[in-house]
């Protein structure tokens, strides 16, 4: 056989050019350069005619990620399409050949419910479905009346863009979301708000918070008199899109909380010759006024957290003995009670506050539990400490030195002690937002069933608690996928 010594790998009719051996004889032929495919694309497709069903349930998704449901090359006939999950901002991805839903990463339930889009009938459009709960779900449903063709690709992938966010049950009037997601029209993750179920009113905290991820029988938290600024400053006439509720529902936003210190013991109160139980309380110094504010001047609310003893009283630390059982406070019980950071030095009787302690609350998210109610309160912007009714100086951390309660500050030392008893402290707290409703006064409770008392402290009930709150959000707002249902009919396979 001759070589083709023209340009190109083929003849001009396509023939691939064979390069001969050395003429030996069993030396087979080399082509040079590759086969063309000579059949046509629909001879790709070979007959494979089947209804599918392709289902997964329980699924939670990573923020950043996401979960193909079926990428596959085939002709067909699609059905239908569910997916429920319990965030309304889970996006959901369809390509059918060369049509693609939304791009570049589809659309949410949140965004359809704002523009009204529930009931669509359309062949190619999604219907959303609000279950008014993460434990119902959100559902994207895709029904068309009749069955949808497609004869080359079907894709199908759902997408969790929510962000990280440690402003959840924070101050967030500026939140704006990712860029495919749209922006909740209200930021009602943030604070000021309440999640309330009475029948919860004796389960531990960790079951609240259970609760609130995934409610069942009461609505899920929403700061509802809360406003969206980046609407407000006309940013919807430069395309920026609004969703429903926010993307922090579910187990996005399941909060942590931390028990303060001073709500988690009960120290005793010298009476004479004896003592009593002086249970710390929470009251409302004063509310937030014109909540939420703006950005640059948040509304605030002021607490106190006071230890509840007579006019002059004094903690026990000279009736009866320490230990199990004992009602005599010693300077390391005192300590361990100390709310707020505070640290106490027993060697010069005084208290200062540690700003490095976890318990510190400055800068961090604050909230209150009494029963079935949880209250987001907001951000901590200063603390403070005094004695003897406010008769002292307010103790002040270093660096922090803000007035809470209007009195003259110190950083140095504040004396704690009173002969061989301890001062009952007086905490003082400045939080913003605050809530947008009234506030409850509270105390801490004595355990019925399993109260311990040890070297002057009493175990409490978790039905009264206060402290620091934190967010799954802070990290990695998951999402939850209760279902996905694709029903499809198959009637080609793609070779190749």
């Amino acid at each position: 056989m001759q070589a083709n010594r023209g340009s190109g790998n083929f003849t001009t009719d396509g023939t691939p050019i064979a390069v001969p051996g050395t003429g030996t004889l069993g030396i087979p032929t080399v082509f040079s350069g590759a086969v063309r495919e000579q059949r046509s694309r629909d001879a790709l497709f070979r007959p494979d005619e089947r209804l599918i069903i392709t289902e997964f349930s329980n699924l939670t998704i990573d923020t950043g990620t996401n979960f193909e449901v079926i990428d596959i090359s085939e002709a067909g006939e699609l059905h239908s399409i569910v997916i429920v999950s319990d965030n309304p901002y889970l996006q959901v991805f369809l390509q059918i050949d060369d049509f693609r839903n939304a791009e570049p990463h589809g659309l949410s339930v949140a965004e359809l419910l704002f523009n009204g889009d529930v009931t669509q009938t359309s062949q190619r459009r999604f219907k959303a479905i609000d279950g008014q709960s993460p434990t119902v779900g959100y559902a994207m449903v895709f029904e068309p009346m009749k069955p949808v063709q497609y004869t080359d690709r079907l894709r199908i992938i759902v997408y969790n863009n929510v962000p990280k966010n440690n402003n959840v049950y924070g101050k967030d009037l500026n939140f704006r979301n990712s860029a495919t997601l749209p922006t909740p029209a209200a930021p009602a993750h943030m604070a000021g708000g309440t999640f309330e179920q009475s029948s919860l009113a004796s389960v531990p905290l960790r079951q609240i918070a259970q609760a609130m991820a995934t409610p069942v029988g009461s609505p899920a938290y929403y700061s509802g008199k809360v406003y969206n600024t980046a609407a407000l400053s006309g940013q919807l006439l430069s395309g920026m899109k609004l969703g429903t509720d926010h993307p922090y529902v579910g187990i996005a936003g399941r909060p942590n909380f931390q028990s303060d210190p001073s709500c988690t013991t009960i120290p005793k109160e010298k009476v004479g010759a004896s003592h009593r139980d002086a249970p710390y309380r929470l009251t409302v110094r004063d509310d937030a006024e014109r909540f939420p504010g703006t950005p640059e001047s948040s509304s605030s609310m002021v607490l106190d957290i006071v230890c509840q003893v007579g006019e002059s009283g004094v903690l026990n630390g000279s009736n009866g003995a320490t230990g199990a059982g004992g009602p005599k406070l010693d300077d390391a019980a005192y300590t361990s009670h100390l709310g707020f950071g505070v640290a106490f030095n027993g060697a010069g009787n005084n208290i200062t506050f540690d700003v490095t302690s976890p318990n510190y609350p400055i800068g961090k998210r604050m909230y209150y539990r009494v029963g079935g109610q949880v209250a987001m309160l907001g951000v901590c912007t200063a603390v403070s400490l005094t004695f003897d009714n406010e008769g002292t100086n307010e103790l002040v951390g270093t660096g922090f030195e803000d007035s809470v309660i209007g009195k003259t500050t110190q950083t140095a030392a504040l004396a704690a002690t009173s002969g061989s008893d301890y001062k009952a402290p007086e905490f003082h707290l400045k939080i913003e937002p605050g809530l947008a409703g009234a506030s409850n006064d509270f105390a801490t409770e004595v355990s019925t069933a399993a109260g311990s008392l040890t070297t002057g402290l009493t175990n409490t009930t978790e039905f009264a608690r206060w402290g620091i709150v934190t967010s799954q959000a802070d990290t990695n707002p998951k999402i939850f996928v209760k279902k996905i249902d694709v029903r499809r009919r198959k009637v080609y396979s793609k070779e190749g």
